[in-house]
């Protein structure tokens, strides 16, 4: 879930400028921050949900993040521009890695590299589906983690994101009560254990 949840989120602030004049370039080529209500659901191969959860999410530009899962479970995943800390409450454990070392394996990879991001994904043209308007992106090269991105648009407000990986699994984000550039408290990007947990990892 969490290597998922990081793909999709780290899509926003770096997919911006370089694609063509479309309505996803306009969207995102001013993008500095973001906050939103979500639901998560994981989907198999046969389109039926596994796993669905749900909570607040802030991002901002550059590598900063925090996901508040509240339900089913409560969890905390923040990312400070340098690590990244996962904080499961009922367990009582936090896990922190960097954040380079964490997405190394992700498509972030790829668009945090020199190449332009048209070098990398095959943009197709809108497709009109249950009233949104979605984009999707193909790898031009075989990637191990997934193999489509879909992002969709009602008017000008970005809605949902979608990754499909090689086994026809599915993860999609559905976003309510978004907001484009706000303003964001720094405190709520930054981590610290509380007293009494347990730390896994790398903590600096």
């Amino acid at each position: 879930m969490i290597r998922s949840l990081i793909i999709l989120l780290l899509m926003l602030p770096l997919a911006g400028p370089t694609w063509a004049a479309t309505p996803v370039q306009r969207y995102f080529q001013d993008l500095q921050s973001l906050r939103a209500d979500f639901i998560q659901r994981v989907y198999d191969e046969r389109a039926r949900i596994v796993q669905s959860s749900s909570g607040q999410m802030l991002m901002r530009k550059p590598g900063q993040f925090r996901w508040d899962y509240r339900t089913p479970a409560e969890q905390i995943i923040v990312a400070d521009g340098e690590r990244l800390w996962a904080y499961d409450v009922d367990l009582a454990q936090v896990t922190v890695r960097k954040l380079d070392t964490a997405l190394s394996s992700t498509p972030l990879a790829l668009l945090s590299g020199a190449a332009p991001i048209e070098d990398t994904f095959e943009v197709g043209n809108v497709q009109h589906r249950d009233g949104l308007d979605w984009y999707d992106l193909t790898p031009k090269q075989p990637q191990p983690e997934f193999r489509l991105l879909r992002v969709a648009f009602k008017g000008q407000a970005l809605v949902s994101l979608e990754l499909e990986d090689r086994f026809g699994q599915r993860t999609r984000l559905d976003f309510q009560k978004l907001e484009r550039n706000p303003t964001l408290d720094p405190a709520l990007l930054k981590f610290t254990p509380p007293p009494g947990v347990d730390v896994v990892g790398d903590a600096g």
